[in-house]
């Protein structure tokens, strides 16, 4: 497959120039099969596993039976941690577990290349030739933005995911006091959060090593 054409804009929002998307990352055969698998393999590995619950042998109490067998004209019982029994022990409650599948690292990848591919198709890609903001304020980053001419309702709902070079601090301390913008490293470029996040922002070196990354 021939390179894809794509623009390059500068942080006024201008067009400043093109570079050769890799077909085989952004230009994939899209499989949302794989992007599923991907995100529920993500979303296993973060649960912690932790819950816990009391069975019959771990609540107090119990010991002498509450009362006679026969002779009362209620139910019989045996022990005050039955299940039954307000207070008593959970029968078949959850117990600390792992929920990490496996899934290969073939998979992954194509299913990031599926995400990425599905960007571009949709134009919901900007690259830019750098983000090298000037001081650490939100509304630095707001403007690059909106000079993008992206709706704010993608700022505001929908959500944007912004990728860039490790180091820049500006970067992330600007993008604190907004709950939709997600700013990630290329390492940590992942299926989920792309999904979750309608627009993707890329500087053109991050575009390069995301290449590296998908085809390693």
């Amino acid at each position: 497959m021939e390179a894809l054409q794509y623009d390059i804009h500068n942080m006024a929002g201008e067009v400043v120039g093109n570079i050769n998307l890799d077909p085989d990352v952004f230009g994939a055969a899209i499989s949302t099969d794989l992007v599923h698998q991907t995100v529920v393999w993500q979303l296993a590995k973060r649960r912690a596993g932790t819950h816990c619950s009391k069975n019959r042998a771990e609540v107090s109490g119990g010991g002498r039976k509450p009362w006679k067998q026969k002779g009362r004209g209620t139910a019989r019982s045996g022990s005050n941690t039955s299940p039954v029994w307000v207070g008593g022990g959970a029968a078949f409650g959850p117990k600390p577990r792992d929920y990490e599948t496996r899934l290969s690292k073939r998979t992954r990848r194509q299913a990031l290349a599926s995400v990425l591919t599905d960007k571009v198709n949709k134009k919901d890609l900007f690259i830019l030739d750098s983000l090298e903001l000037d001081s650490h304020k939100t509304k630095g980053l707001v403007g690059v933005i909106e000079n993008l001419k992206i709706a704010k309702e993608d700022l505001c709902k929908r959500g944007i995911a912004v990728i860039d070079k490790d180091g820049n601090e500006n970067l992330v301390r600007a993008s604190s006091n907004l709950p939709k913008l997600l700013t990630l490293s290329v390492a940590g470029a992942n299926v989920y959060d792309l999904v979750k996040h309608k627009i993707l922002i890329c500087t053109k070196d991050a575009i390069e090593m995301l290449e590296e990354r998908v085809k390693a």
